[in-house]
């Protein structure tokens, strides 16, 4: 026998805006069987939306960590009609029987206004799932199913934002390239909370990736190196900025795009979105907002990344042989997201790989559009420096010039970027 429990929350967000996804709040119902099972019901109105829920007792949330066992029309893209979403609270919550002081929220969101956190499953065909807050994700977002079998992404707030990008001259090590300059974006996006992972890789793409640093024990979680740009997208034809999110079905990242059921572009950051995504909010040269003193070895830098002397090869690291002679067994890159995030919750923006971006090389940007970059070049942008970079290549303006687009080595990886919404 199923018991009514009290009271029940519903938001729709932005509810005061016309034609908008709606839950109906007379609808909802939540109650708990012998078993323990919680089911809730509600009725979702207007048209589909993405539908998250929590759960509070004496006006407090459970956390996420207690929502780890939700089957239903939940934490994904729902259709409009009356709904159901079922909860095993006893399986993360041993002996748990809910009184009549619990409540759902149920809150409905834009499938243009997405929440906070989006993961793909790589196991399964067109599969997403949508989480509130860093909280709300099972598990936890360091856990290492977001390393290997899901694709873990971080909504960035950057739509009409106006910020800083490249580097003050006041800043040390900087590069005559950094020009800095206003910049302001037109919409928010998703982007990896970490580098794209060789098992990862291989579950998208249906073998693995011939990487430098593939020892058995740990190749999955560690980032896919020696991937050039036109592998990931592709050759003629798939150019960016003239063929605009055009990229070859047969490269990695159409491959992506065909798993994830085509619902958005999945592609490169430009070096605008990297970079922002990489300072969250912070004008200074480490993106833990503090200063990058020394050419070299700067222990400010090798608190945030895996550089030369931060873990990866030499001083400091996992030996101290010099940097050319570093083997896959006792150095170069390590696990993803092993160092402090950064405040949106990314890990390794520096260090551990360089990034490939989307744009064309261009050495003074001032007069190039952010969002588009140089209409022409001869080589790709990476940012972000490597597992065997100096600490000012670890600073958030430095940029790298990558050789040919054709090009790759072990120095060079990716991270996901992706729209802020799904069809």
């Amino acid at each position: 026998m199923k018991k009514t429990l009290g009271m029940v929350m519903v938001l729709g967000c932005s509810a005061l805006l016309a034609s908008v996804p709606t839950i109906v709040d007379s609808s909802v119902t939540l109650s708990q069987a012998a078993d323990r099972t919680v089911t809730v019901r509600y009725t979702l109105e207007v048209e589909p939306a993405i539908v998250t829920l929590d759960v509070e007792t004496n006006g407090v949330s459970i956390g996420g960590e207690r929502l780890t066992y939700l089957n239903g029309d939940v934490n994904r893209k729902v259709e409009p009609g009356v709904r159901t979403i079922t909860w095993r609270p006893d399986k993360a919550w041993p002996g748990i029987k809910l009184d009549s002081g619990v409540k759902a929220v149920v809150k409905a969101w834009a499938t243009n206004a997405p929440p906070d956190y989006m993961a793909v499953n790589l196991l399964a065909n067109d599969t997403y799932r949508f989480y509130e807050t860093a909280a709300s994700v099972p598990g936890g977002v360091t856990n290492d199913i977001y390393k290997t079998e899901w694709l873990l992404m971080r909504k960035i707030p950057s739509a009409n934002v106006q910020w800083r990008m490249g580097s003050p001259s006041t800043e040390p090590n900087r590069s005559g390239d950094e020009v800095p300059r206003l910049v302001t974006l037109s919409n928010d996006y998703y982007i990896g909370v970490y580098e794209l992972t060789q098992r990862q890789y291989e579950l998208v793409y249906g073998e693995r990736a011939a990487c430098n640093f593939n020892n058995i024990e740990d190749y999955a979680t560690r980032p896919v190196e020696k991937v050039s740009w036109v592998w990931l997208r592709g050759t003629s034809g798939y150019s960016w900025p003239g063929d605009g999110h055009k990229v070859d079905s047969t490269k990695f990242l159409g491959k992506l795009r065909t798993l994830a059921g085509n619902r958005t572009l999945f592609d490169l950051p430009t070096e605008a979105l990297w970079e922002f995504a990489c300072r969250a909010g912070r004008g200074e040269a480490l993106n833990s907002g503090k200063a990058c003193a020394n050419y070299s070895n700067d222990p400010n830098a090798n608190e945030i990344a895996r550089g030369k002397f931060g873990g990866g090869c030499g001083v400091g690291g996992t030996t101290t042989e010099p940097a050319a002679n570093c083997r896959a067994d006792v150095a170069g890159t390590g696990k993803v997201g092993m160092l402090k995030p950064n405040a949106w919750g990314l890990y390794d923006m520096c260090g551990n790989v360089y990034e490939f971006c989307l744009d064309w090389y261009k050495y003074n940007l001032s007069d190039v559009d952010p969002e588009v970059g140089p209409a022409t070049g001869e080589s790709r942008v990476a940012r972000g420096g490597c597992w065997n970079s100096e600490a000012f290549q670890l600073r958030s303006a430095y940029r790298a010039n990558p050789y040919t687009p054709n090009s790759g080595n072990r120095c060079f990886g990716f991270r996901i970027c992706a729209p802020a919404g799904i069809n």
